[in-house]
């Protein structure tokens, strides 16, 4: 079974991921109010601060281009997957 939490915009996602544990975080690159990198270093931020286990995450982004890779990479990021992807690929 599979406990999905799906949020329209980074701050909602950073938010979220401070709540709860999540086994896995899917963070688009691209979203409104804050971008998923913004939100991964967020993130990251947070888990060091506090100790908390770090969750991985996976950055999904049309943009496929080594920069892009690159930039989640930095972020934090663990993973990149271009869009769109299928469930195989995840």
């Amino acid at each position: 079974a599979v406990d999905l939490t799906s949020v329209e915009d980074g701050a909602q996602a950073l938010e979220a991921a401070k709540a709860q544990a999540y086994d896995l975080i899917l963070m688009d690159m691209q979203m409104p109010v804050m971008d998923g990198l913004t939100a991964v270093r967020e993130l990251r931020k947070h888990e060091a601060a506090t100790g908390a286990k770090r969750t991985p995450i996976v950055m999904l982004t049309a943009n496929a281009l080594p920069d892009h890779i690159a930039a989640g990479q930095a972020a934090g990021a663990d993973r990149h997957l271009a869009k769109p992807f299928d469930a195989a690929e995840l």
